[in-house]
């Protein structure tokens, strides 16, 4: 990778995020640990016209004093309308652009114009990470012909938890709560569900099989998780994918997919999500069409059969803690440009 120029487009290193957005810091960190030297707009949080005028001067130096061989790296969807200018501009000079897909928000939110409109802006592009093979189907139906990699998890920058697990009917669910409409209905299910994570309200948490522990710091985590497997699963019913988050997840690898590697907790999720697959593929856990089928499948599953799971995710924790994850991917696609 040294002999291209490398940078990349950087709009999270002063976030902070409780969850899912901290995939997206620990790309950039990442990045930045591969020798891709940070581009970042200066006085982020500034709105005064001089730092308006600041930024748009520190655009158009850019655009011609970064190199046309150079690589640059933007994660999609990109939040600052300089940063898709700059982007564009430097397309057009033939700089190499890689876009990592991050979220697909007109796929998230159901929203069919947005959609178009960032299918219109992904199309400019050659040169794509992506989260799994859901992902690059939906990337080879609507912008063929382009080159990609596949994440397959995102990188997560902490320690794997150690700990002695127990096959028990305890479930984790962590992530923004509020979003997850079916964990409001979990009271119909022969579980117990332990939820992590923002957004919690009083009907979710007043079902009897529900208890809530709080919000942590997402590095701290993966060791404060308490139950037998991590469920990965959205939308707005226990029966079914449904809704837009629910037909999202057929294109993505949710973050708390590595949350719960890193925490040794096999995983359950739907068998129509793009992580399902890979549960399959690493034999890491189960899928169900419908979170009703957890118990039978729980009570069928014996206890050498759970301990094989978590041990198939020891490897993975440590590639995911190590960053290994986009490392890799960025490896494999760099040798397809040269």
């Amino acid at each position: 990778m040294k002999e291209r120029p490398l940078y990349f487009i950087s709009e999270y290193a002063e976030d902070y995020f409780f969850h899912g957005g901290i995939g997206i810091i620990d790309a950039e960190r990442i990045l930045e640990q591969q020798g891709f030297q940070p581009i970042r707009l200066p006085f982020h949080f500034s709105f005064s016209l001089w730092a308006k005028l600041s930024r748009l001067w520190y655009c158009v130096k850019l655009i011609f004093s970064i190199e046309r061989n150079a690589a640059v790296v933007f994660i999609h969807p990109l939040h600052a309308r300089l940063n898709n200018w700059l982007v564009s501009f430097l397309n057009r000079r033939k700089v190499m652009i890689i876009c990592m897909i991050g979220d697909i928000d007109g796929l998230k939110d159901g929203d069919r114009k947005l959609l178009e409109h960032e299918i219109k802006l992904l199309s400019r592009f050659q040169y794509f990470i992506v989260h799994n093979q859901g992902m690059l189907d939906w990337l080879n139906a609507y912008i063929p012909g382009r080159k990609a990699e596949l994440i397959e998890f995102f990188d997560f920058l902490t320690s794997p938890a150690s700990r002695q697990l127990l096959v028990e009917r305890e479930i984790v669910f962590a992530g923004n709560l509020d979003k997850s409409k079916f964990l409001l209905d979990l009271q119909r299910l022969p579980l117990h569900f332990n939820l992590y994570g923002p957004g919690i309200n009083l009907q979710m948490q007043d079902q009897s099989n529900v208890t809530y522990h709080g919000i942590f710091d997402p590095y701290e985590l993966p060791g404060k998780l308490h139950g037998s497997f991590g469920l990965v699963w959205d939308g707005e019913s226990v029966d079914e994918m449904k809704g837009s988050l629910g037909d999202y997840m057929q294109y993505i690898s949710h973050h708390k997919l590595s949350l719960y590697i890193l925490a040794g907790l096999p995983v359950i999720t739907a068998c129509s999500s793009g992580a399902s697959a890979l549960v399959k593929k690493y034999r890491i856990g189960f899928c169900v069409d419908s979170l009703s089928e957890i118990s039978d499948r729980m009570n069928k599953l014996t206890r050498v059969q759970y301990q094989e799971m978590v041990d198939n995710m020891q490897p993975l924790a440590n590639r995911i803690a190590n960053g290994n994850c986009l490392s890799a991917a960025l490896e494999r696609l760099m040798l397809r440009l040269n």
